[in-house]
């Protein structure tokens, strides 16, 4: 008997009934490997190992969902989108899987609640449920291939809740929408970014977004990069380019 086996007993553990009715409201067809969906929801803090002494985690599957959830939404866009460019294919694709829509979906399932692994909310992390939807992804295609891992990513993420038109006019990054209306006007900018006081251990940015000269807004993080992004995002709504021009 697996590792895995001992941990869910198949005929008597409750963790599997759960499981199996959760998969049931989610999967648009009747798991096949059962063993796979349990790997993809089990969390490497279980400390759980194979019959060859590997580690069992759902980060192998979320390796592998990642990449057919790409391939799956490349291939819609390409074909709902045939006039889109090549980098307007790709800031599409961006927006779909982001890792704050991947959460979202997790979130919808409350996937973390199958997680068989006693972790507080800030343990686990905050891309838990997005993580862990790659993970089933990747379960669904080694279990059913890529036609049912197709199905799956369709009925969970494309059809209900993508619209194209309404995506088109989202904004995935306001430092890079603000760089991008700066340059088509001709306008100087500039992120100016130093560090600042310590709170705690914890080093922090400050970063101006600096526009002909004249500072728009300001932004902090302990992040250099997020620090420019809200920098970015107060400007847009300060400035309104899309309104103003």
């Amino acid at each position: 008997m697996s590792f895995l086996r001992q941990i869910f007993r198949l005929q008597n553990k409750p963790e599997n009934k759960i499981l199996q009715k959760k998969l049931r409201s989610i999967l648009p067809f009747k798991p096949q490997n059962i063993e796979l969906y349990k790997e993809a929801l089990t969390h490497k803090a279980k400390n759980v190992k194979d019959e060859q002494g590997n580690k069992i985690s759902f980060e192998r599957l979320e390796f592998l969902g990642d990449a057919i959830i790409e391939i799956v939404v490349s291939e819609y866009l390409y074909k709902e989108l045939p006039y889109a460019t090549e980098g307007e294919l790709t800031v599409m694709r961006s927006k779909i899987v982001s890792r704050k829509h991947l959460n979202e979906l997790g979130k919808s399932f409350n996937i973390t609640d199958l997680l068989n692994v006693k972790l507080t909310p800030r343990q686990l992390g905050n891309n838990i449920s997005g993580n862990l939807y790659e993970a089933l992804a990747g379960a669904i295609f080694l279990d059913k291939g890529f036609d049912g891992a197709k199905k799956f990513i369709f009925k969970t993420m494309i059809d209900p809740h993508i619209d194209l038109q309404r995506l088109n006019k989202k904004i995935s990054s306001y430092k890079s929408h603000m760089i991008e209306w700066a340059q088509k006007n001709h306008h100087e900018f500039e992120f100016f970014a130093q560090k600042d006081v310590n709170k705690g251990r914890k080093n922090y940015f400050k970063v101006n977004f600096v526009l002909n000269n004249k500072k728009i807004s300001h932004g902090r993080s302990s992040s250099k990069k997020k620090a420019e992004e809200i920098a970015a995002r107060r400007a847009y709504y300060i400035i309104q380019p899309d309104k103003n021009g």
